[in-house]
């Protein structure tokens, strides 16, 4: 089942979670087309069963701030569905052709009201989940551009990444606009620290794709 994929319900067993299984909707969105928008109503948690989902902010000058890119297995929209009359406080697009499960607000919080030892397994992820925002802020005040840019690609690479010859390659499709937005950096210093990296042997950029090859530098850069 693939909510006990999910840190939210992890270590729960199927007949735990079999009340919400009525109430799980598939929802499928091509590529590029929004889940949600900054605004919509918060009344639906996500679960990514295939594809790719990005979650940002377009910002008054009209640039991104990108807050995570999502894969399979990770949930989003969390944060709205547990607030009274939340709405979304950033857009949710999806990169790739993408597939989720859907589970309404109403169904979850009954869920919970039922069970308050999965009640403290939500706060503490979701606890984790603020204190890793902290830590994102952390880097925009302490490090640097490339320092900010080489903690990114090693994050998404543990998350994400896959062995590939003598590397590491982050599979998921990875344009330099997002990862700027991930950084908190224009597209053009993002570029500049990217080149820079490949030109040092640290990683190998491919077609939406980026290889390391030295992690350890990569770390030190980072600081």
């Amino acid at each position: 089942m693939l909510l006990r994929r999910t840190p939210l319900f992890a270590g729960l067993s199927p007949a735990d979670l079999e009340p919400l299984q009525s109430e799980l909707k598939w929802r499928r969105f091509a590529r590029d087309s929004y889940i949600f928008r900054e605004g919509d109503p918060g009344d639906h948690l996500h679960v990514i069963a295939s594809g790719e989902v990005k979650i940002s902010r377009t910002t008054l000058a009209g640039g991104e701030v990108v807050f995570a890119v999502l894969g399979v297995g990770d949930v989003f929209g969390e944060l709205a569905v547990l607030e009274e009359e939340a709405v979304r406080s950033a857009d949710a697009q999806a990169i790739t052709d993408t597939q989720c499960l859907a589970l309404h607000k109403h169904a979850l919080v009954a869920f919970l009201k039922a069970r308050p030892a999965v009640m403290w397994q939500v706060i503490t992820v979701l606890s984790d989940y603020i204190r890793r925002k902290d830590e994102a802020f952390a880097d925009l005040a302490f490090l640097d551009i490339p320092g900010r840019v080489a903690r990114k690609l090693l994050e998404l690479a543990s998350a994400r990444g896959e062995p590939v010859g003598s590397g590491t390659q982050i599979m998921l499709p990875l344009s330099q606009r997002t990862l700027a937005g991930l950084v908190g950096a224009s597209r053009e210093n993002v570029n500049r620290a990217l080149s820079r990296f490949a030109s040092l042997g640290f990683i190998e950029l491919g077609r939406s794709r980026v290889t390391l090859l030295k992690p350890d530098e990569l770390r030190r850069r980072a600081g």
